[in-house]
Order: structure tokens, then sequence, then C-alpha cells
């Protein structure tokens, strides 16, 4: 039973890896390209022709092309609340259902742009400066969304293999004609519901409140029975445009919209950060981060703790992943402070703490995703976020500081004493760090780059630090790419899918109900974001930032901009708030990921005790931040 799907699936992953491949090497081809740019414009007062029109039309294509290789991977983001709950079977048969919807996702895609594409021919679509053709890009984008389609079709027989071997033994011809049946299937329920909802489209407004609620619904249902939250927004906005405004636009929508965000050049520095990330990982510069913070806060009562934060926000800087920020350093510290006798508690609490810091330190992929919700600038908000996000280490540290306070015992007495040679050979380690980031946000802030070329400056550096340090040998340089494909697939799938179903969200007129609701409150607008902050509070604690912010922001953020608040602000104050619920009690996803790290000696409540305080410093930060704005505002206003 299991030759043919598992032979399947080894070559469709061995196919979509080299199409990743090329991908990849066509995204670093852009990367220089823009370095080359901005050199050319900073040292001869010239540019490359038209260079905004080539990145737009090749970065759609190698996007694209790591969406197969994200599919063989299983480069999905699923909400997994439940899955302690419910049994094995269970899962696994949501997981099959799951699948399918990608599949179908993948389908309409495939279609829907190249329809978008046969439409930019018959026109004899250009661009602007250059006159290149559109046309055979967007082709290409369709024939690269097929492949995927292909692939994941393979991906949904292996999961229809592992839910149906819980009931009876299938050969494999007969599990292939069960998966096409239900693909079958999928297609005429898909069929009839569209048929249905030209007969809703004359009165959909009329009672846009009761088909709002019904979507929703069904849209939670979706994320939390473990469909991926790409598939759920994006067939749930979908079904929704439909009621609204005909299957015809929907579809349309679907596939313009699609396109152009895949060829938006704003958007060509979330996989140009990611790539920046994983090289500068590669190269070290984490761990050379992390020895300047040490020899610097060595001298301490809680030194290693604090040099822990300060490592934190130094990684979270390369990568823009909390999670990941919490769990590379946590495997680092958490050995060396344990050993070093620190408290279980204190050492947890520190990392797991710290670890939020990478989606507040700029670059942020949770700022740029929330950025292309609300069209704000990625700019301002990267610069934005730099006060709050010392702020939060100067509290963290403050913290730390009054823990080892009260209780002595949670960190040795420090005898370390560091030299001043010492402290400059640390730092010269990290010189590669420092000036990355000064390049990046220096840049950004100072005018120099625009957020695109600050992204391919940051990864071309990256790249450059990594080569030179001999870190790209053997398979090294193919492991930084495989990793920039699947987060680069999986944050794109969620762009597409978060557009359609803020499409869906905007037509319904539902943040215009909420703007009135709220406006008929007649309460002052400080309880209404008190109110707002507990409500991310919990589903931070419980949700993965991308998912909350795709699913509420098409309807808090006109709220927000109706009560006179900045939309910059408010970005900042999001990420700040979500980004606490992820280590407050009694969920926490980065509180269970140090919990792992930790191993079974050390009791969840411990690890819950010791990050309590640091929760209570986080809220003391969104005070400030919520009643003193100007923390957040003012150092954009002066770029």
């Amino acid at each position: 039973m299991t030759d043919l799907i598992d032979q399947l699936n080894i070559r469709a992953a061995r196919i979509t890896r080299k199409i990743a491949s090329l991908g990849v090497l066509l995204m670093l081809a852009i990367v220089l390209l823009t370095a080359a740019d901005v050199l050319l414009r900073w040292l001869a007062s010239a540019s490359v022709p038209g260079v905004n029109e080539i990145i737009q039309l090749c970065m759609a294509v190698a996007i694209t092309a790591t969406f197969p290789a994200g599919v063989t991977s299983r480069a999905n983001l699923t909400i997994d609340i439940l899955q302690r709950k419910v049994t094995e079977k269970f899962h696994k048969n949501c997981s099959a259902f799951g699948s399918l919807c990608l599949l179908l996702l993948f389908g309409f895609l495939a279609v829907r742009v190249g329809v978008h594409a046969q439409h930019l021919s018959e026109r004899n679509a250009i661009s602007l400066f250059l006159e290149i053709p559109q046309a055979p890009f967007i082709f290409t984008v369709a024939a690269l969304l097929s492949i995927t389609t292909l692939a994941q079709f393979v991906v949904f027989l292996q999961d229809m293999k592992n839910a149906l071997a819980n009931y009876r033994e299938l050969s494999d011809k007969g599990l292939i004609l069960v998966a096409v049946f239900s693909l079958l299937a999928a297609a005429v329920l898909v069929s009839i519901l569209g048929y249905m909802t030209e007969y809703f489209v004359p009165t959909a407004l009329d009672y846009a409140g009761i088909w709002v609620g019904i979507l929703f619904i069904l849209l939670w249902i979706m994320a939390l029975g473990f469909v991926p939250i790409a598939a759920a927004t994006g067939l749930t906005g979908l079904l929704g445009t439909a009621v609204f405004l005909g299957n015809g636009p929907a579809l349309s929508v679907l596939g313009s919209e699609a396109a152009e965000y895949l060829g938006n050049v704003q958007l060509a520095v979330l996989p140009l950060f990611l790539m920046m990330g994983g090289f500068a990982a590669q190269a070290g510069l984490a761990s050379d981060i992390y020895k300047l913070a040490h020899t610097l806060f060595a001298k301490f009562r809680g030194g290693l703790a604090m040099a822990t934060i300060g490592g934190c926000a130094g990684f979270g800087a390369l990568t823009g992943s909390s999670i990941a920020t919490a769990a590379t350093i946590g495997q680092v510290a958490l050995p060396e402070m344990r050993q070093r006798g620190y408290s279980a508690g204190l050492a947890a609490g520190c990392v797991a703490a710290g670890g939020t810091l990478g989606q507040l330190v700029p670059p942020s992929t949770a700022i740029i995703l929330y950025a292309i919700l609300t069209e704000q600038s990625i700019g301002q908000l990267f610069i934005a976020a730099i006060i709050p996000a010392l702020l939060a280490i100067i509290a963290y540290m403050v913290t730390i500081r009054t823990v080892v306070g009260f209780a002595p015992d949670s960190a040795p007495s420090n005898n370390e004493k560091t030299s001043l040679k010492e402290v400059l050979q640390a730092a010269k380690g990290a010189l590669g760090v420092l000036v990355l980031f000064g390049l990046v946000i220096g840049g950004l802030y100072g005018g120099i780059f625009t957020a695109t070329e600050s992204a391919a400056v940051g990864a071309g550096g990256a790249f450059v630090f990594a080569l030179l340090r001999g870190k790209l040998k053997g398979d090294a340089f193919w492991e930084v790419m495989a990793k920039t494909t699947a987060m680069t697939a999986m944050i794109f799938l969620l762009i597409i899918g978060a557009v359609n179903f803020s499409f869906f969200v905007a037509i319904s007129g539902l943040p215009e109900l909420v703007t009135g609701f709220v406006q008929n409150l007649d309460v002052a607008p400080l309880l209404i974001i008190a109110l707002f902050l507990v409500i991310y509070i919990l589903l931070g604690s419980v949700m993965d930032p991308f998912p909350i912010l795709i699913i509420t922001v098409p309807i808090v953020a006109p709220v927000i901009a109706d009560m006179g608040y900045s939309l910059i602000w408010w970005g900042i104050i999001m990420v700040c708030v979500v980004e606490t619920g992820m280590i407050t009690p009694p969920f926490g996803i980065n509180v269970f990921v140090l919990k792992n790290i930790a191993g079974g000696d050390v009791p969840m409540h411990t690890v819950f005790k010791g990050v309590l305080p640091f929760v209570l410093a986080d809220l003391i930060k969104l005070a400030l931040l919520v009643l003193f704005p100007a923390l957040v505002l003012w150092l954009p206003s002066t770029m």
C-alpha cells in the first residue's frame, strides 16, 4: 500500500526542491541587482533602468517557485490548540480535509491567475518604463501554481492514506481512486455552493450581519479543525465575496489580487529579510551578539540572564521570529544558566520573554504583514518599533535585577570580571551584526534605502559574511535556501488568503457596523483600547501572531482609525500585545517551547512562575505605549 504513495512523495519533493532552487537563485540575482542599483545611485548618481519593474516581474516568478517545495515540506501554519484534546484518528481525518481545502485553493488560484494572464495578453499589457510584456511572467506564475496543485494532490494522497489506515487496508490504486473521488465530490459541492450564492447576491447586503456571522463561524470551525490558515481564510473570503458580489467577480478578485501581491515590490522585503536571517544565522552572527552581551553584563548579578535578553534582541533583529528566537537562544542559554546556578524559573522565564523580541525588534515579519493589511509604510513601522523595542529590553533587564534582588538564590553571586580587551574582542566579533543592523535600519531612517532596498542590502551583507566565514560549504547554502523557501511559501500563502478574506470583510460592511457599534457605546476611547488589548492577550496566548493579524486587523483597524488613533501606533501596539500573549499563563506558545527545551526535570508551573515577572513588565510597557503614543510616533516623524 505504501510503495507508490511514498515514491510519489519522494519524487515530488525532489522535483519541487529543484524548482525552488531556481526561485531562490532568482531572488539572489534580485538582491545583487538591487545592491548594484543602490551603489550606482550612491556613488555615481545613476541607477539601473527600470529596476522596480524588473523586480516586480521576476519576484512574482521567484516567490511562486517556492510554493511547490513549501507544499511538499508541509510549510503550512495551522492552529493546533485542540490537538491534545482530540484523538489521533480525528486529527488525521481533519488533516486530510485540510489538505483537500488547500488543494481546492491552489486549483482556483492556478486557473484564475491563468485567466488573468490571458487578459493581460489580450490587452498587450506592458511595463511602463521598459515596456516589458507582462503576460509571459504571469503565465509562468500560473504554470508554477499548477505544479503546486499537483504537488498538493500528492500530499493529499499521503494524508488520505494516513486517515484511511484507521479503517481499512486499500491498494495504491484504490487509495488514488478514493482521493480522486473525494476531490471530484468537493469540486461538485463547491460548484453547487457557487450556483446557490448567485441567488443570495441581490439581498445579501440586507442581511450582511447574518452572512458575516455564518462565515466567521465557518472560518473558526475550519481554523480550529486543523485546516491551514491560508486555506481557511482564502476559501472563506472567496465564498463570502461570491455571496455579496457573485461567482465571477469573486474568482476574478482571487486571481488578480494574487497576481498583484506576488509581484508587489514592497512585499519583496519578506523573502529578502528571511534570506538575511538564514545567512546571518548560518554565519554565526547570533552567537557573536550573545558573546558581546555576556561580556557587557558579566559583572552584574544575573548578568547571564541579561545577556540572554541582549542575545534574543540581536537574534530577533536577524530572524524576525519569536519562536525561532526563543528556541535558538534557549538551546544555548538554558544549559549555560542552569550550569552556573541560575534557578530554572528565571532561566526559562528570561528566554521565553526575550523570545518575544523577535517580532518587535525590526525587521519583523509580523510588522510587514500588518503593513500589508493596513496599507501603511513598512519603513515607518520599522522605525516606530525601535523605541518600544529598547523599552522592552530595558524593562526585561530591570525585571531580572528586581527578581535577583528579592530572590538572591535565583542567580549566583557573580565574581566574573571582564577586561576592556575582552569587551573589545567580543565587539569585534559582533561587528558584523552591528554593521548589518546599522545598514538596514540606518539606511531606512536616513532615507538612503527604500524598505525593499534595505532588505536586499541586508540579505547581500549576510550572504557575504557567511561566505567569508566559510559557512556556506557543502550543503549549507542549500539548507539556508530550503528554510527561506519554506518560510516564503508559508507567509505568501497566508498573505493571499488574508487579502481575499480582507476583501470580503470590506465589502460586507462589517468594519462600518463595528465602528458604528463602538461609537454608540459612548465610552472613553481608552476603555475600547483596553478591551482590545485584553482580547489580544487572550488570543496571543493560544495562537501565532499571523492568524491573529489576518483575522482581526480588517475589523479592528478601521475602528482604531475612526477613534483618531494612528495606525502606525496601533501596529506596534498589536505586535507588542500578541507577543505578550505568547508568554501569558495558562497557555503561552513560547513557554511551551521553553518547557520542551528545559526537559522533564523542570515542571511547567516552575516555568510559568519564572515568566510572570516578565509578563508584568510587558503590561507596564504596554500601558506606557498606550498612554504616551509619542514613544512610538516620535522617531518615524523625524524620518
